[in-house]
């Protein structure tokens, strides 16, 4: 089954078979590989695609609500491989051939599953009836819940300088989707960190501490992804925003902690959330403002 940006919704079944079908189809350039699998015992695919020496991270759904930004992730992936099966230059620019040559590209579009499904299909989606009922006496809408199985918010677990306790009982890296994603980082630090997902138009990128040369460099990438993903005159403009090493919005994010531990520049590319009633719905322009986004970022390391 084809995934694609006019359709509302995928199911993590739908996400997961087409990465195992892309790259079991393009194996001279496609690797695919499963990082971990969450509390609910659903597994967590990535597709790494190119040949290089050096690696860039491209990540999203971390959140139960992000439920178009998997699906975008997914068609950008699909994009690239076709591109340089074909041998096209993407937007008559990028050529894919040479870049992958060069450079290898982690696509991880969901890394919060459990949440992902509790949004669709209520929380019945929870096989564990302990989790589930968990979760039900929160009394939390599953349309409003960004959590994982467990109710944890992903997006505040990792174990940044400045983590801090929302929960008495809480522990930075408690979570196996945290576990996941932190295994990927050591075992391949890579050039860079592009993490996707909803909030306002912008391009937010993360400093490090003692490290002016580095922070710089951030901040020149950032202004140079926002230029690009605003070069047409009629999108609406990209914001460029920073978060500081012990700003609060930093607390236990994987943005953070990558720009911490891995000491390369990590960004969050946002756009606004787009719904119909309750249901997300998808934008082909919001994706067009966004598909080049790595293939830039590799350009101007």
């Amino acid at each position: 089954m084809m995934i694609n940006t006019d359709k509302t919704f995928c199911t993590y079944e739908n996400i997961y078979y087409e990465m195992w079908e892309i790259a079991g189809r393009y194996t001279e350039i496609a690797q695919f590989q499963v990082i971990g699998k969450s509390h609910d015992d659903r597994m967590i695919p990535m597709v790494q695609i190119g040949k290089g020496a050096e690696t860039i991270f491209c990540i999203a759904g971390l959140s139960g609500r992000d439920q178009c930004m998997p699906v975008y992730l997914m068609h950008m992936l699909k994009e690239y491989v076709k591109a340089w099966e074909c041998r096209w230059k993407l937007e008559n620019l990028y050529d894919l051939r040479a870049l992958l040559e060069d450079w290898k590209i982690c696509f991880i579009p969901l890394l919060n599953p459990d949440g992902y499904e509790i949004y669709e299909k209520d929380f019945y989606a929870i096989r564990n009836p302990i989790y589930r009922q968990m979760l039900r006496m929160q009394e939390i809408p599953c349309k409003e819940f960004i959590c994982n199985s467990r109710g944890v918010n992903l997006r505040k677990n990792f174990p940044t300088q400045y983590y801090r306790r929302k929960q008495i009982h809480s522990q930075p890296a408690s979570e196996n989707e945290t576990k996941a994603l932190v295994k990927v980082f050591q075992e391949n630090a890579g050039r860079g960190l592009l993490s996707f997902g909803y909030s306002e138009r912008q391009i937010v990128y993360f400093r490090q501490s003692q490290s002016f040369a580095a922070n710089q460099k951030s901040y020149r990438l950032a202004r140079h992804l926002q230029k690009q993903a605003g070069l047409n005159a009629d999108k609406a403009k990209y914001h460029l925003d920073d978060v500081e090493p012990t700003g609060k919005r930093g607390y236990g994010s994987p943005e953070q902690f990558y720009a911490e531990i891995c000491r390369q520049p990590a960004f969050r590319i946002e756009i606004p959330r787009r719904s119909r009633g309750n249901e997300m719905v998808p934008d082909p322009a919001e994706y067009e403002e966004i598909h080049t986004l790595p293939l830039e970022y590799l350009f101007s390391l």
